[in-house]
């Protein structure tokens, strides 16, 4: 890396130009990094333009494929100081949990079992025993605890229940979504919206324009830092296990 640019995009767009110039065709190296990155052509460009201001996911993404690396704590390590501010700054799991250890093998976990992730997210948030891990996955769940142990992923309270330990994931956009999708279709009770303050959902579609488009995610984002803002008071912390879960998308396959 070069010496580090004021701001964010300054820095994302010298970096990304960095990779192209390694290429004989920019456009195939534009291509390579996006396939890598999973972050769209478009996307890109407007980052080399300085078009766009791009979030935490988005620099995971980037700089886990210029770094060579998908480990969380080594791209903080060796990402360019205005890069690490904003991670450090914007990630909500690294702001409230600045000390454990992120890895993308217990992302990959997550992902690909869902009884691995219930797990992690009632660690956190109503920790459980053994009874209650064999009575709502048998016999694989008990195999799947004693790996998330194994993994420092959980960790034994001197209650004898289960919480979360050292070891934490990374969240990227897909595991967001596979997540967010069944803790919904496991924990979301449509029965009790006509109850006051049990819940909210809701559904809406239409055509908009692009601007009233952005209007509705910088709405939608500034909802999320207001909601994560609330529990920096110690006294949000209470006895009710909850999730947020939203997408707002445009109804196009891409």
């Amino acid at each position: 890396m070069l010496d580090q640019p004021s701001s964010i995009q300054d820095q994302v767009s010298q970096d990304i130009g960095l990779f192209l110039r390694r290429h004989k065709d920019p456009r195939k190296g534009l291509a390579l990094l996006a396939g890598k990155s999973q972050i769209h052509t478009k996307t890109l460009r407007r980052l080399i333009e300085k078009e766009h201001n791009p979030g935490y996911q988005t620099l995971y993404k980037l700089y886990s494929c210029l770094i060579g690396t998908p480990d969380f704590d080594q791209i903080l390590l060796a990402a360019p100081a205005v890069v690490r501010e904003k991670l450090k700054r914007t990630d909500p799991q690294v702001k409230s949990s600045p000390l454990f250890k992120y890895t993308v093998s217990t992302e990959q976990e997550m992902l690909k079992d869902p009884c691995f992730s219930e797990l992690y997210v009632l660690a956190e948030t109503r920790p459980f025993d053994l009874g209650f891990v064999r009575g709502r996955f048998g016999e694989y769940g008990i195999e799947i605890l004693h790996k998330m142990l194994q993994m420092n992923v959980l960790r034994l309270l001197d209650n004898g229940r289960y919480g979360l330990g050292s070891h934490r994931s990374t969240f990227s956009a897909a595991t967001i979504k596979t997540v967010g999708l069944r803790l919904a279709e496991r924990y979301s009770k449509p029965a009790r919206t006509d109850e006051n303050y049990a819940n909210y959902m809701n559904l809406f579609f239409e055509s908009v324009s692009e601007s009233t488009y952005r209007k509705w995610l910088e709405i939608d984002t500034q909802a999320f830092k207001a909601k994560i803002q609330i529990l920096e008071n110690p006294a949000s912390r209470g006895k009710i296990p909850a999730f947020m879960f939203n997408v707002t998308d445009t109804l196009q396959e891409s």
